[in-house]
């Protein structure tokens, strides 16, 4: 039996993401998968790492939040907000995070569970990531929604392709050790709309339900966002000669347009 855990980050209950989180819970319950749904906002997650989530400090007078964490995972210090939020990650099977894209990113909620979470020594270290990740054979997928038109958010649209600025964030949990599946994206997601244009938004939504069934139904047939194995990588952990290319991210040769170290400082 699959289990998955669904976590959703709006601020409003009534919203068309927490009717999305509803949704795939549904979907999935109706295969058999157990699942568990967090909602962000409604318990109130403090998304900024701070040292006031540490009543025991490794070191007082200097926050380093690397070592800090680490060294409340060794003594059994962690947050217990975070430890929750842990214990659920190594109980899924499948994570499913539901959220609209905001300011061309994840949500500030979302960033910050992230920041929290995903811990160092609990949840990665040096030896343990990527191929070798804590969630290693765990499955991540990202159901969003988009308030442009899908032409604004092609590769050639004023808002910019959005699978490519959803790449470093979900990156973060391939980093981590997830094997992380194509994002299901919704565009022309938004309030406000007119009676005139009402009928083609609701067959809109429809269409985009219907596909997302199909999606949660048939898992195993979603591909993955391709990354390097590590193999792929040198001891610099520099991509290695005629390893192959998945992103602009991550390149054989510096391209004279994007390069930033030509930049004027």
């Amino acid at each position: 039996m699959v289990k998955a855990l669904i976590i959703v980050a709006h601020p409003e209950q009534q919203s068309y993401n927490h009717h999305l989180a509803r949704f795939a819970k549904d979907i999935l319950e109706q295969q058999g998968a157990e699942v568990r749904l967090t909602d962000l906002a409604a318990i109130a997650l403090d998304p900024v790492e701070h040292p006031r989530h540490y009543r025991k400090r490794r070191k007082a007078d200097r926050f380093d939040v690397q070592s800090e964490q680490r060294w409340a995972h060794e003594d059994g210090a962690t947050p217990p907000d975070v430890t929750r939020q842990i214990e659920d990650l190594m109980w899924a099977d499948l994570v499913i995070a539901q959220f609209p894209l905001w300011w061309f990113g994840l949500p500030a909620i979302l960033k910050g569970w992230i920041d929290r979470v995903f811990i160092y020594g609990g949840m990665y270290s040096g030896g343990r990531r990527h191929d070798t990740g804590h969630c290693r054979g765990k499955r991540f997928l990202a159901s969003t929604t988009a308030g442009a038109s899908a032409r604004a958010c092609a590769y050639n649209g004023q808002e910019g392709e959005t699978e490519l600025i959803l790449w470093p964030s979900l990156y973060a949990f391939r980093y981590v050790g997830f094997d992380v599946l194509r994002p299901f994206i919704m565009h022309g997601i938004r309030g406000g709309v007119g009676p005139d244009e009402l009928a083609d938004y609701q067959a809109m939504i429809a269409g985009y339900e219907r596909d997302y069934a199909r999606v949660l139904r048939s898992l195993d047939e979603r591909p993955l966002v391709p990354y390097n194995p590590d193999e792929d990588y040198d001891t610099l952990r520099q991509l290695r000669p005629g390893a192959p290319v998945h992103s602009p991210f991550i390149r054989h040769e510096r391209d004279p347009r994007w390069d930033c170290s030509n930049q004027v400082k």
